[in-house]
């Protein structure tokens, strides 16, 4: 297994994926998985609630972040830790948005 993983190269295979995928899962362990999100500006974040925690880091962008009713302000270097069953999407960037995100196996 890897051990270190590059963004850009992970967002060179989100970009093979297919033109509706916004998302791309780079690392499964027995704890966690991780992945990257990326969205370009009008780009919908579909995602609903996940029935594990997850934490959000953005690399890449500004935007905001819808938790439950109430909107966030998020930007390069904030982290985000979203509760499991908590509704939450992204929305209103204008410029590409790349986000890793981490979610727990165990909970």
């Amino acid at each position: 297994m890897d051990s270190i993983f590059d963004t850009d190269s992970v967002l060179l295979e989100l970009d093979k994926t297919g033109v509706n995928t916004y998302f791309l899962d780079f690392l499964h362990t027995n704890s966690f998985d991780a992945g990257l999100l990326r969205l370009n500006p009008g780009e919908r974040d579909t995602q609903g609630p996940h029935s594990a925690d997850e934490i959000y880091f953005v690399i890449e962008g500004e935007g905001y972040i819808h938790i439950q009713d109430k909107s966030h302000r998020i930007k390069k270097g904030s982290c985000v830790f979203i509760p499991s069953k908590t509704k939450h999407h992204f929305h209103g960037n204008s410029d590409r948005l790349v986000v890793l995100y981490i979610f727990n196996n165990n909970g």
